[in-house]
This record gives structure tokens, C-alpha cells and sequence, in this order.
């Protein structure tokens, strides 16, 4: 006779939870990261080489995607999911149109190519590390919810200490807009857990307001 109690008795998790020095780590690593956003700081990298602003800025979205390429590649796990086929992927169409029509009635002082790279750069770039990569990590600690205020805090933060002058405490109305753009953004990495949504809708906003 067998026993088939084993059977129903409940089986140890397998999920793998990251320790806490994963997670400094993952902050850390968010943090310099997000210091090398592209146009981010008057002091950026583009300033060490040049002092034209579109020289600065070239500069600048070229190092962010020489050091994405490493970035994306050590991190296929979370690739996976980040980037599932699922039919989201339609709504790059909506940056594509946006982009198609930037040039009629784009005014900035920058070329509108450059401007184009920068911005696609960029928000891969913000996006990706916020609510790809770290999210990746809090979620795997925590629940999907609890990572939500978590990370959204941690995105309103970037903007406050590195643009204290746009988004300071001092400037309330930006400050809590961009707390509850991150809490959107984080809260759309929930269902679905791709970040097709947020990389299209980032990035036609961009397009068709400048």
C-alpha cells in the first residue's frame, strides 16, 4: 500500500527571492545609470567632449546605447517577459506616426533627427532601467503592488535630486505630476508585465509635443 498523503501535502516554493544586497545593488546600479540619461545633467558626459548642445547630445544618447547593448544583454531572464511577442507590439505604430509628423511642426532649437534619436534613446533608456529592470528585481522580492509605490517613489526621486530646479519640492505642481506619472507608468508594467505599453506611449508623447 502506498501512501499518498506525500500527495497533498503542500510543496516548498521554488521562486527565488533576491537577497537584500541584490537589491541595493539594483538601486545603486539605477542610480548611476539613470545619472547617464541622456540630457539629464548640465555636467552630463557630452560635456567632458564638447560645449555645442547638439555635440553634447549626440555624445550623450551614444553612450547610452553602447552601454545599453551589455545592459539588455546580461539581463535576458527579465528580456523575456520585458519584451514578450504579445500583440502591444502594434502600438509602436503610434511613435512611428508621431514621428512621421514631427517634422511639421517640431520647434526646438536642436536638428529634428538628432532630436528623434535622443528622445527614442532616452526613453528606451529611462524606461528599460525603471520599469524594466528594476521593477524586474523589486517584484521578484516583493508583490506586484508593493513594488509599484516602491519604484514609482524611486522614479519621482531621479527627477527631484537630478532636476531639483524643475521638479524640486519647491515646484510642487511638476513634482507630484511627475509622482503620479510614475505610479501610471509603474501600475501599467502590472498588467501586462511587457513594457511595449510604456515605451510607445512614453515615446509618442515626446513626438507629438515638441
Amino acid at each position: 500500500m502506498t501512501d499518498t498523503s506525500r500527495e497533498h501535502r503542500p510543496q516548498p516554493s521554488t521562486r527565488r527571492f533576491p537577497s537584500a544586497l541584490t537589491l541595493m545593488l539594483a538601486w545603486a546600479g539605477w542610480v548611476a545609470g539613470w545619472a547617464l540619461t541622456p540630457g539629464l545633467l548640465a555636467g552630463g558626459v557630452g560635456g567632458w567632449f564638447s560645449d555645442d548642445y547638439a555635440t553634447v547630445i549626440l555624445i550623450e544618447s551614444l553612450v547610452a546605447v553602447v552601454l545599453a547593448v551589455p545592459l539588455v544583454l546580461l539581463h535576458k531572464r527579465f528580456n523575456r517577459v520585458l519584451f514578450a511577442g504579445d500583440r502591444l507590439r502594434w502600438l509602436y505604430a503610434l511613435p512611428v506616426v508621431a514621428g512621421i509628423a514631427l517634422p511639421f511642426h517640431y520647434g526646438l532649437i536642436l536638428p529634428v533627427a538628432l532630436y528623434m534619436f535622443w528622445m527614442a534613446v532616452s526613453v528606451f533608456w529611462q524606461d528599460y532601467l525603471t520599469f524594466g529592470l528594476l521593477q524586474s528585481y523589486v517584484r521578484e522580492r516583493f508583490s506586484s503592488w508593493a513594488a509599484v509605490p516602491m519604484v514609482a517613489v524611486t522614479f519621482w526621486l531621479g527627477h527631484v535630486l537630478f532636476l531639483p530646479e524643475r521638479f524640486g519640492l519647491a515646484h510642487l505642481v511638476p513634482s507630484i505630476a511627475i509622482l503620479v506619472l510614475g505610479v501610471v507608468m509603474a501600475l501599467l508594467r502590472t498588467r501586462p508585465r511587457s513594457i511595449h505599453l510604456i515605451l510607445s506611449l512614453h515615446l509618442t508623447f515626446y513626438y507629438l509635443f515638441a
